[in-house]
């Protein structure tokens, strides 16, 4: 979404910068919000009741032991003491169904996904991180395996991994070409956050490669309320962000119905690229309460959609 400047408008955000004092200002501003983000994130994982939601079935592959190097989050029991024995390291027995599904929690963050219409909202960067931290912390406490590709150098399982996966998604950055990790496994299970301004087409191709490895993935639709309504009038300037790109609207109202109808066909394009995979999607605006969204989004996983 381009940021918009204009008669009764504000600039929310400024253009990109590389400079060094940009960069520190930027970090700076990260630091003081993650403390927030990360207590929202526990507020809203808090009210799902937490445990075993039901993927962990007896199945193919269950009966198919394989060991992994121990972690440091991994509790004193899950050690296999004996394969231990063998060698100056520690060993974690675990299914091969175990270490097929871990679920990947993405956050796009391109530049458009740091914008709000409004200093009251969240960014759409903002409340994507804090869904996926909540759903971490919940699919952690229930004995899940989690990582965020392209920032996690490895996947977390159990309550000691709950910060590390929590600081990878709300610091973290990664870009859509990160999105396929060396860790990735069929049968895996990946929750993706975005906009999805680039289009159905885009995102098609960029999802081939994990729709091959029959990778379960879920859609979450990020959208600022100004992306949907677009309620501007008069004279306006959209300045794309990270970009010189400007578009100047001397009437801008005359532009609402015709985009306001593109952009609901954008939706329903990523709507049903989901279908077509049989992955689940959901929208969500950055003014409605998040809980209701991330209860969809737990349950989405817990029913076994995310198989």
């Amino acid at each position: 979404m381009y940021q918009v400047s204009g008669a009764g408008n504000r600039v929310i955000r400024p253009k990109s910068s590389t400079t060094s004092e940009q960069e520190r200002r930027e970090a700076e501003d990260l630091a003081l919000r993650y403390g927030a983000l990360l207590s929202e994130a526990r507020r809203i994982s808090a009210n799902v009741i937490h445990g075993a939601h039901g993927r962990r079935r007896r199945g193919s592959g269950e009966t198919f032991w394989e060991f992994r190097h121990a972690r440091d989050e991994d509790p004193a029991h899950t050690i296999d003491w004996r394969r231990s024995a063998r060698s100056d390291a520690l060993f974690v027995r675990e299914t091969e169904w175990e270490a097929a599904n871990t679920i990947f929690l993405w956050r796009d963050s391109a530049d458009g996904m740091d914008w709000r219409s409004n200093p009251d909202l969240p960014s759409k960067q903002d409340r994507a991180g804090v869904l996926l931290a909540a759903l971490g912390i919940a699919l952690l406490k229930g004995g899940e395996r989690c990582a965020v590709p392209g920032v996690s150098e490895k996947p977390g399982s159990g309550i000691g991994a709950t910060n590390r996966i929590c600081h990878d998604i709300l610091t973290g950055t990664s870009v859509a070409d990160q999105l396929v990790s060396t860790d990735l496994r069929s049968q895996a299970h990946m929750v993706l956050a975005s906009d999805f301004l680039e289009g159905a087409e885009v995102w098609k191709t960029r999802l081939l490669p994990i729709q091959r490895m029959g990778i379960s993935v879920i859609l979450l639709h990020i959208a600022d309320p100004a992306e949907e309504e677009f309620p501007y009038t008069g004279h306006i300037l959209f300045a794309e962000p990270g970009s010189a790109d400007q578009i100047d609207l001397g009437r801008a109202q005359l532009v609402g119905p015709k985009y306001r109808e593109r952009f609901a066909a954008g939706r329903e394009e990523i709507r049903q690229l989901a279908r077509r995979n049989n992955w689940l999607f959901f929208s969500h605006r950055t003014d409605q309460y998040p809980a209701e969204v991330f209860l969809s989004l737990f349950q989405g996983i817990s029913n076994g959609h995310a198989p």
